[in-house]
């Protein structure tokens, strides 16, 4: 952290583009910049309402001066005096603000999905050439016990890995209000892209998962998608099949019209030796079962412990859950360290636990095949990194009709 002349540490200075008091993200990402005081929120342009813009910087404690009321003002009046911009807009409208900030030369840290298609990433990509910081945030992978669960990995605990099991289903597109009408979404949240936004919701962080456990890339895939809910002009359901590199084998499930399911994010990892089984409902919790019949329940207070209870996590003591938030928060402090490394060495985001442009762009891939699988009935490639080909051209993996 850099010091001021006081020898105090001085925080990283950020923006919001977006994020209002009453957007879905906001009121999060603001609390969590504040827990480990890495970071000062010291501008923004919040909403395209006036009266929202003006009160949520009220509530925020930004200066009036300093709330903005477009994106262009605020990137040009704020570029000299933050260290990063924070673009918590509509998935459809972070390419064109991204690429905006990268070529200005401000650092980006951009709420997930990056962009709508892994050819937009690219853009991004080209407006990064210069170096430029740019990390998403994939907030699950805060939690202490995923980040134990993936040093379990790499220290081999679970022996090859052989299956991996994540799902995240929510109930919001069948769920009623109390009055019987429906619970309506933002709109933006009812129309589908090349890739449909139920996969840039929440297929992005079924794949960040993925990736953060195991660091195995998707190859092939055979998908099929359905629309259950209250929208019928947008799909609302996704399960896949996922062949991925080294022989590991992965099924999604993620959707919104599953009743009863709040955020029912859960992973089970099943490898040669032991397995484990992770509830986002009971963070701190983990279930683990090694081949000589053992079963245990692990939490910050185990013997075997490794991560999860190191002092950056122990907010309070063990039998004191942490949360969401403090997940969030968790991501967050990473990004401050990597923003600040970065500054050292701009080639690469010089930290294990965050992640940018390369994992955001294999992910839309991804979801790309899946999408085409889901059209087409049948297995698809994942496309290699730098290999682009139309949706015509893609391979067919020859592999015998599932019912999934």
């Amino acid at each position: 952290m850099i010091r001021s002349r006081l020898g105090v540490p001085e925080k990283l200075r950020l923006a919001f583009l977006g994020g209002a008091v009453n957007s879905a993200v906001g009121r999060a990402h603001r609390d969590a910049i504040e827990l480990d005081q890495k970071f000062d929120l010291v501008a923004g342009c919040f909403s395209r309402h006036d009266d929202i813009n003006r009160e949520t910087a009220r509530q925020y404690r930004i200066l009036p001066e300093h709330c903005h009321a477009d994106f262009d003002t605020l990137l040009a009046k704020e570029a000299g005096n933050i260290d990063a911009l924070v673009v918590l807009t509509p998935t459809q409208q972070h390419t064109k603000q991204v690429v905006a900030a990268l070529e200005a030369g401000v650092s980006v840290i951009c709420e997930k999905a990056l962009a709508g298609s892994s050819a937009e990433a690219r853009m991004i990509g080209a407006a990064r050439a210069n170096g430029g910081f740019l990390a998403v945030t994939y907030n699950y992978t805060g939690y202490p016990m995923l980040r134990e669960i993936r040093s379990m990995v790499e220290h081999g605990i679970f022996g090859d890995l052989q299956q991996i099991h994540i799902e995240m289903p929510q109930e919001t597109f069948l769920r009623f209000r109390r009055d019987g009408t429906p619970m309506t979404p933002q709109d933006w949240r009812l129309h589908d892209g090349i890739v449909p936004t139920v996969s840039l919701d929440l297929g992005v962080h079924v794949h960040s998962l993925l990736y953060f456990l195991t660091q195995r890339k998707p190859e092939e895939v055979c998908a099929i998608s359905q629309s259950f809910g209250n929208f019928p002009q947008v799909l609302d359901n996704v399960h896949a099949l996922v062949r991925c590199a080294g022989g590991l084998h992965c099924s999604m499930w993620y959707g919104k019209t599953a009743l009863g399911q709040r955020n029912g994010l859960r992973v089970r990892l099943y490898g040669s030796k032991a397995s484990i089984e992770w509830h986002q409902e009971v963070p701190e919790v983990a279930y683990f079962y090694d081949r000589n019949g053992r079963k245990q329940i692990l939490d910050r207070a185990s013997p075997d412990i490794v991560i999860a209870n190191d002092a950056r996590y122990e907010r309070f003591k063990a039998g004191h859950p942490s949360g969401f938030i403090e997940a969030f928060a968790n991501y967050y402090a990473d990004l401050a360290d990597s923003l600040l490394q970065c500054r050292a060495n701009s080639a690469r985001l010089a930290h294990p636990y965050v992640l940018g442009l390369e994992e955001a762009e294999e992910g839309l891939r991804l979801l790309e095949a899946i999408e085409c699988s889901r059209l087409e009935n049948r297995w698809v490639e994942v496309e290699p990194q730098g290999i682009f080909r139309s949706g015509k051209e893609r391979i067919e993996v020859r592999a015998p009709q599932l019912a999934l």
